[in-house]
């Protein structure tokens, strides 16, 4: 049985997290931890593993005794540039980075799944392709597209991936079809203006109340533009403008993200918020420019692959455990794999009864252990249950 199986590595899974936590890389320097999986992966045997991938990516394939279709599994490796302050002993050593994502458990929990499927290769119909990706978290950018470039999705019939949910209860598995995690985008806005001082504001052009005009003005976007039965999200995170306090302020930059599921509600928001700066600055005398860069796409889920999921999880788990989630406005490049073939991704809790549900990027995000088994065992049981659907 996978789940007997997978329990008696959890003090071996437990391990190898711990490793990764305390050595945390962020994105495209994660060669410390590809050495440590490379390493994990000859020790299992039977891999045949491709390295260097999108910098530090690896995949590797595994061909089971019997013929069938090739599934592939994928785990990000990425850290955060975030300052941990859990007060584990085995904390970050790395000054201002932390897995504060959890992918230190999803390369762990896609290892206890290579470890399960290796000791099954006579069972298993098919081949299982392990895909380690770097630079998740470098949004809008991200590593996906360079694994999928590296061959990742080359003879792929099916694509699955998980990630720990703080929100849900240790072990339940958050499932949903369609729609999952939102697009994101990242936009760049340059107002310029016209320096002169404080005491005499007619001559010069102030970018610093233009650009307090923009992000007033921006907010009618998605309270007057956008549909209100489709969902969007347009933060500005970043405003600067102005050198001192008694000159009126040359330049204004900010910087924001847009949310949205549907691909007109991306267009309509690229197209708004250029109009509003040319209004803007028309109306105050500056000169403004929009760089809209398109980032991550939508997660959308195929319909029969998460009920494939949502079957698994129940058989393994029970079915109380596999719950219906609603859709989330964070973003993950695991939309570009669902982009070129069927799959699905889903949610895994991390947090036990009385314990704190710290949220992901958190300095004190710190998830429930026994996740670590539990993830093995739902990637393990995609694959070796797949030619049965």
């Amino acid at each position: 049985m996978i789940m007997e199986s997978a329990r008696r590595l959890q003090p071996h899974l437990g391990m190898l997290r711990r490793e990764f936590h305390r050595c945390p890389e962020i994105s495209g320097h994660e060669t410390g931890t590809a050495e440590k999986i490379r390493k994990e992966l000859e020790e299992i045997g039977g891999y045949e593993l491709q390295t260097g991938i999108g910098g530090c990516g690896i995949i590797a394939s595994l061909r089971g005794a019997k013929a069938g279709k090739t599934v592939a599994l994928r785990a990000d490796m990425d850290a955060l540039q975030v300052t941990e302050e859990t007060g584990l002993p085995f904390s970050s050593q790395t000054p201002g980075v932390m897995h504060a994502c959890g992918h230190d458990n999803h390369i762990t929990m896609l290892l206890g799944a290579a470890r399960l499927l290796a000791e099954r290769r006579e069972e298993l119909a098919g081949s299982v392709r392990l895909i380690f990706q770097p630079s998740e978290e470098m949004s809008p950018h991200g590593g996906s597209r360079e694994m999928i470039a590296g061959g990742a999705m080359e003879g792929v019939d099916a694509v699955f991936g998980i990630h720990v949910w703080p929100e849900l209860p240790l072990g339940s598995i958050g499932i949903k079809a369609g729609p999952l995690m939102a697009a994101s985008d990242h936009f760049t806005v340059r107002i310029k203006g016209c320096l002169s001082h404080a005491a005499r504001p007619n001559e010069g052009v102030d970018a610093l109340v233009a650009g307090s005009q923009f992000v007033t003005a921006v907010q009618t976007i998605v309270s007057r533009n956008a549909d209100p039965m489709k969902s969007m999200v347009i933060t500005i995170g970043t405003f600067e403008a102005g050198t001192r306090y008694n000159i009126v302020a040359g330049e204004c930059v900010l910087e924001g993200t847009c949310r949205t599921f549907a691909s007109d509600m991306r267009d309509l928001a690229e197209k708004r918020l250029n109009e509003i700066l040319q209004g803007v600055c028309l109306l105050s005398g500056c000169t403004g420019t929009l760089d809209y860069e398109r980032g991550y796409m939508a997660l959308i889920n195929e319909p029969a692959m998460a009920e494939y999921m949502k079957k698994t999880a129940s058989e393994l788990f029970g079915p109380e455990k596999a719950v219906s989630v609603e859709p989330a406005m964070t973003a993950e490049d695991f939309s570009f794999y669902l982009a070129e073939k069927p799959g699905a991704f889903a949610w895994i809790g991390t947090t036990g009864e009385g314990e704190n549900a710290w949220p992901l990027h958190s300095s004190r995000y710190n998830p429930n252990e026994e996740v670590l088994w539990r993830g093995a065992a739902l990637m393990a049981g995609l694959v070796m249950n797949f030619d049965k659907q």
